[in-house]
């Protein structure tokens, strides 16, 4: 019997918890990140999106194919974007609640997003629970290195740990892109970890989708076919249990 992906996930355990989906180059798994976020924000949470990858036209396009209306939200309220790629490559755009650094620097980049979070972020966040989206984490990679992007995790759980305990860290990342042990430390620090893998095979692409890691007590690590409908929104994207 096929599910809803987000069945996958224990509701309750996702405050304060952090989601790895880890894909590779042909997977459709890149959505499952911009899906939750649409249940977030339609949840009542308030989406943070630290941009890494792209100009932010091609994550509103992406993100609509989960149907998440991103103009939408961040005129609403419901949603910000921190643009690291619009900061880094000047591709600045004039939407509300769209920020820009001064310039992006490893030793600095951490610090700058929480004065954000502090000032302009702060009263929203005193009253509404965040749901954090860093897309995607080997972008952050190709721009600030491996060796620095995990130090800047490793800051951020730390410190969002502390000032917005019960947030939800999602964290996308394309294997195909950064080395093993990049992805297997991050694996390693999250909660949620679910791993997609694309095959070719005679009748067309096959997916498959691994739940690796639970905080709920009775998980089990479970095999899933995966694929893409034709349905709309929180229904689109369908997995059915091969194993246990």
């Amino acid at each position: 019997m096929e599910m809803n992906v987000l069945e996958i996930f224990n509701e309750d355990r996702l405050p304060g918890a952090v989601v790895t989906v880890i894909y590779d180059a042909y997977s459709s798994a890149w959505r499952i990140p911009l899906l939750l976020l649409r249940r977030a924000i339609e949840s009542g949470y308030f989406g943070i999106v630290s941009n890494y990858t792209g100009p932010l036209t091609n994550f509103i396009k992406r993100a609509g194919t989960v149907g998440l209306d991103v103009r939408t939200a961040l005129e609403l309220g419901d949603l910000a974007i921190i643009d690291l790629f619009g900061t880094r490559y000047n591709s600045r755009a004039a939407m509300p609640n769209v920020f820009y650094l001064d310039k992006v620097e490893p030793e600095t980049i951490n610090p700058k997003i929480g004065y954000i979070y502090e000032t302009e972020l702060g009263k929203v966040l005193s009253e509404r629970t965040a749901f954090r989206l860093i897309y995607t984490l080997e972008g952050a990679a190709l721009m600030l290195g491996e060796e620095s992007t995990l130090k800047l995790l490793n800051q951020t759980l730390a410190s969002r740990a502390a000032q917005l305990p019960n947030s939800t860290l999602v964290l996308p990342i394309n294997r195909d892109v950064v080395s093993e042990k990049f992805v297997a430390w991050v694996a390693g620090v999250s909660d949620y970890v679910l791993l997609a893998r694309s095959s070719f095979e005679p009748d067309g692409i096959r997916e498959y989708l691994y739940a690796i890691s639970s905080p709920c007590e009775e998980f089990e690590p479970t095999a899933y076919l995966f694929r893409v409908t034709g349905g709309k929104g929180t229904e689109k994207l369908k997995v059915k249990k091969i194993s246990p």
